[in-house]
């Protein structure tokens, strides 16, 4: 199955989305983490997840989900298996997930993904997030690994998604990039807990 991600609202794809001058990128000094922001970002060596809320004019708050996976295999995905956090603690419910079609109003909606290995993928998230603009914590459980997202301040955040942007991915050594680039892991990963 082939993945369409949503152009202008899916980060970390080949085609630039986030495009920010090349001076904010060698001028911008990380911050502190916040206790909670929009952005989040687990990036190892053979993974990047990003989660991103977005506030819609009718007020309601989209998590925008976007996977990036560089080992091979294939791994079952589905709702209850992202976690999403509120400053109180609270766990937001996803119910299910959406997919760009292309075709405006129209999106795939499904509860069960199969995430695959050497692939990316964007995903909106659907569900209940009145209180979860912005999230203090993200964890995300696929297969033996849980993935917890580091809290990042959106500037940084986006920083770093232009960062991701200049990776060859096609590159036999694309770690080579990450070293130019000053690329860092970020995130925790650990064994998922079992159901």
């Amino acid at each position: 199955m082939s993945y369409r991600i949503r152009p202008m609202r899916k980060l970390l794809v080949t085609a630039s989305l986030l495009l920010w001058p090349m001076w904010l990128s060698a001028q911008s000094v990380p911050r502190r983490a916040p206790e909670s922001s929009a952005c989040h970002v687990f990036l190892d060596d053979q993974n990047i997840w990003t989660l991103e809320t977005l506030e819609e004019p009718d007020g309601n708050t989209i998590p925008i989900l976007n996977i990036i996976t560089f080992s091979p295999g294939t791994w079952d995905l589905r709702p209850r298996q992202i976690h999403i956090y509120n400053r109180e603690d609270q766990e937001a419910t996803v119910n299910e997930f959406s997919m760009d079609t292309g075709v405006p109003g129209e999106p795939y909606l499904m509860k069960y993904l199969a995430v695959k290995g050497d692939s990316f993928i964007g995903l909106d998230l659907l569900g209940a997030f009145e209180d979860f603009v912005e999230p203090a914590r993200v964890v995300i459980d696929l297969g033996e690994d849980r993935f917890q997202l580091q809290v990042m301040d959106c500037l940084d955040f986006n920083a770093l998604a232009e960062k991701i942007d200049r990776v060859n991915f096609d590159s036999p050594n694309i770690w080579e990039d990450y070293e130019v680039l000053q690329i860092e892991f970020q995130g925790e990963k650990s064994l998922s807990p079992q159901e």
